[in-house]
């Protein structure tokens, strides 16, 4: 027992280190190298969308929808930062003016980063056979 509760302190501790490390890295990175290098380098070490615009939010003359921008170049998934958004109340249209700036600046990496889902507009042409047979010619048809 004296061991497992040995290796959760460590783990503790050692966790702790590493993110104190990280709001370090990121602060720096921010104040010398701006917003977009200092999310990646935040990503890399594996800081989450909703801790990167929770520490962000505090510096001061960060604008919102360039946090946004930066998160999606940095490959963040949209539904975690959409997430992170609403739970400190940036506002939709702040999101998506960091979304246009990311296309914009960045188009690929958001393209690749972001799950591909088609919207279904009008009528399709294609149709599907009820009786699931996938031929409706009879041999018939062909040997007249």
């Amino acid at each position: 027992m004296r061991k497992v509760a040995v290796a959760i302190f460590f783990i503790l501790v050692t966790s702790s280190v590493a993110l104190a490390d990280w709001l370090t890295d990121f602060k720096s990175i921010f104040l010398n190298e701006g917003i977009d290098k200092a999310v990646v380098e935040a990503m890399k070490e594996g800081a989450t969308p909703d801790s990167i615009v929770e520490k962000s939010l505090a510096f001061e003359g960060l604008n919102p929808a360039n946090l946004i921008k930066a998160l999606y170049c940095a490959g963040a998934q949209g539904q975690d930062i959409k997430k992170a958004a609403e739970r400190y109340e940036i506002s939709e249209l702040l999101v998506a003016a960091g979304y246009k700036k990311s296309i914009a600046e960045c188009g690929e990496q958001v393209a690749d980063s972001q799950p591909f889902t088609p919207v279904q507009t009008g009528t399709s042409f294609v149709s599907v056979d009820p009786g699931g047979g996938g031929d409706n010619a009879s041999e018939f048809t062909f040997n007249q």
